[in-house]
């Protein structure tokens, strides 16, 4: 499958212009696009050597975020940081009327005579403020008629900017101080309130305070732990006494208690008693039960075991005794510590506002703290103060002017008048409302154009020398030669089985060489050997009649109103060989005469003695003559003027003329055929034949 660009002819379907075509139009209106060009290339660069010269004086400001000595850490909390306008803000204070009138100020600008009392709007129209890249990095160009001027002036407005910025941190430093010892001053009272507030509660209330809280709750906690202690001991002490009324009751040795055998009396006493009671074994064998001796040692032992029993019972009764002490204690304790819990109740109610004012008086103190803190250190800010704002580039005189760049406007001059220069083209082209070319009238009117008659520019100004002298002198002429091919067209009618004897020459409008046409078919048609008849139809100018002299001669008029014979109104032309029938006398109702029967007699009478009879009709847009002769002819020639005649008014006389069966064609006269192959598509096939072709 062949792709678009394998042919030339799809390759055109596709673009959406001929290039051919935009050639072609730059070659038709080149002159009107290069004069315009010119003028406007000559208006702009003498407006560059007219205008007055502007100086432009360009510095730069680094916007960089304020450095803080004193607590780095509050870098992000400027006003700089992650803050998309402040740029913006900073460029308007730069445009603002406040700053700019300190440099007018400062610069005496009012004093100057170039500027005046204006000085304000003028510098604000002067001055020109933009932002370089994304940077941060503001350009201030100022544009002055003097270069000295321009730089000091942008140097002035930078210069005021920075000190504008310190101030008002400054400003703004020593307005925070101020106001925060202001509140410091308030809060250190406050505070002192709250303080005062919280001990006179306490003495109003009897509410002693420790280190580890108030006196009542030191003293309940000291109770508690007290009162378990006693009540441990109580229980002990109660267990103890309690195993031993256990050992009573059950009859058992009292001795064998903790208590007794813990005893170091009783110890100590059951010591002595075993070694009394060995003894006494020892002499009851050596002397028998009734000896003295152990009668003593029995003794003895009695008296040591009675002193254990009383030992045993001591501490029977010591048990009981602390048993009773412990209760004594325990209950001691209770009552103290329900006393204290009595107050602690009622410190507790009253504790809750005391917890208030002690909540106020702490956040009345860290408060204060804060402030005051904030206060000593904006003070001494104030003392170390950095902007973040400096000039990173002064602005130096400049050496040529900004304005007016006489190449740029040379450059847009040029750029300028090209674009007028192809607009005006493209309006000529645009309103031009004629046709250029055959072809065009084909498409737009569906009607053959039978011949291009090129402008004869170089016949002789006696209107009787032409064309009919023209063709007689020039027969293989261009002219000549577009005559044959218009007779051959009419002749090629494909509606007739003949060729047509009887044809009329008819306009749209005046002045399109509907007369000049007529006659150079007669005479071409006198040169093959043919009878030729022109009737001057045209009963209003008559410009045939007045072509070759024969205005007081019978002609076509005479012949309508009066009994006068046909021959008798036919004059020959010796030089030419064409037989004429002028108008004749004057009428006041031309179309009533041509639409008369004797009209149709006549030309049913000329149509048999002659081989051609050409009808010079008036055209169609002004009278209804050639409407009227149109339907007793064979055919009818439409003659439209290259170019001028518009499109609207060949259309419209077409249309008068009723039967387009009879419509031979159009023939296009007065064409330029130097500028037909200007018309792109539009082009004809003999207006791309060189002159150098015809022989004369």
């Amino acid at each position: 499958m062949a792709s678009p660009t394998d042919n030339p002819m799809m390759i055109r379907e596709f673009l959406p212009l001929d290039i051919r075509e935009v050639f072609d139009f730059f070659l038709r209106r080149w002159k009107l696009v290069c004069g315009i060009a010119v003028i406007t290339f000559v208006l702009f660069t003498a407006a560059a050597y007219f205008l007055p010269p502007t100086y432009t004086g360009v510095s730069q400001i680094l916007l960089d975020a304020p450095i803080d000595y004193m607590t780095p850490q509050d870098y992000s909390n400027s006003d700089f940081a992650d803050n998309p306008t402040f740029i913006e803000s900073q460029i308007a204070v730069l445009r603002s009327a406040s700053l700019l009138q300190q440099v007018v100020d400062s610069q005496k600008l009012t004093e100057d005579p170039n500027i005046g009392p204006g000085a304000l709007i003028w510098l604000q129209s002067a001055l020109g403020v933009s932002r370089v890249g994304l940077g941060n990095v503001i350009e201030l160009d100022v544009g002055a008629y003097d270069p000295q001027k321009a730089a000091s002036l942008s140097n002035a407005i930078a210069q005021a900017y920075v000190a504008d910025r310190i101030k008002s941190r400054y400003e703004g430093v020593q307005k925070a101080s101020t106001w925060l010892s202001d509140r410091a001053a308030y809060l250190r009272g406050e505070l002192s309130r709250s303080e005062q507030a919280v001990q006179k509660f306490r003495i109003d209330h009897n509410l002693l305070a420790t280190q580890a809280g108030s006196l009542t709750d030191q003293q309940l906690s000291e109770l508690n732990v007290a009162l378990i202690n006693a009540r441990a001991e109580l229980s002990e002490k109660r267990s103890q006494y309690q195993q031993v009324d256990k050992v009573r009751a059950a009859g058992g040795d009292i001795q064998s208690i903790p208590d007794v055998l813990q005893s170091v009396v009783i110890n100590a006493l059951r010591a002595q008693l075993s070694g009394v009671t060995r003894r006494e074994a020892d002499l009851k064998l050596k002397y028998g039960e009734r000896h003295p001796d152990v009668l003593s040692a029995q003794a003895e032992r009695r008296d040591i075991e009675g002193q254990i029993a009383a030992e045993v019972q001591r501490l029977v009764g010591n048990l009981k005794n602390e048993v009773d002490a412990a209760e004594a204690r325990e209950a001691s304790l209770a009552r103290a510590l329900d006393s204290v819990s009595n107050r602690s109740e009622i410190e507790g109610q009253v504790g809750v506002q005391l917890r208030d004012l002690e909540r106020i008086a702490a956040a009345n103190k860290e408060l204060f703290e804060t402030f005051l803190s904030r206060a000593k250190l904006t003070e001494e800010k104030s003392t170390l103060l950095n902007s973040g704002v400096r000039i990173i580039t002064d602005a130096s005189v400049p050496g040529s002017p900004s304005f007016p760049n006489r190449p740029l406007f040379a450059a847009l001059g040029l750029v300028f008048g090209i674009f007028f220069g192809g607009a005006g083209a493209v309006l000529r082209e645009l309103f031009a409302s004629g046709f250029m070319a055959k072809k065009q009238i084909e498409d737009e009117l569906a009607v053959p154009v039978l011949a291009s008659m090129p402008r004869m520019s170089g016949w002789s100004k006696d209107v009787r020398s032409q064309p009919v002298a023209y063709l007689e002198r020039r027969p293989l002429s261009r002219y000549s030669e577009a005559v044959r091919r218009l007779r051959l067209g009419i002749q090629a009618a494909p509606e007739l089985d003949h060729s047509p004897r009887l044809m009329l020459v008819t306009s749209a409008m005046p002045g399109e060489g509907k007369t000049t046409l007529a006659l150079s078919l007669a005479c071409s048609a006198v040169a093959d050997g043919e009878r030729v008849l022109v009737i001057d139809a045209d009963l209003r100018l008559s410009a045939t009649t007045a072509f070759f002299g024969m205005a007081d001669k019978v002609g076509l008029v005479d012949l309508l109103t009066l009994p006068v014979k046909a021959t008798n109104a036919i004059h020959l032309d010796e030089r030419s060989g064409i037989s004429l029938m002028p108008a004749g006398a004057r009428t006041r109702n031309p179309p009533a005469l041509l639409a008369s029967a004797r009209m149709r007699s006549l030309l049913d009478e000329v149509r048999g003695k002659f081989d051609t009879v050409i009808i010079d009709a008036p055209p169609v847009g002004p009278a209804a003559d050639a409407s009227i002769l149109a339907r007793h002819v064979d055919k009818v020639v439409f003659v439209v003027k290259w170019r001028e005649t518009s499109r609207e008014a060949v259309a419209e006389g077409i249309r008068h003329l009723g039967d387009r069966s009879k419509l031979a064609g159009i023939a296009l006269t007065m064409v330029d055929e130097p500028k037909l192959p200007r018309y792109g598509r539009y082009t004809s096939l003999e207006s791309s034949v060189s002159d150098s072709y015809y022989l004369n």
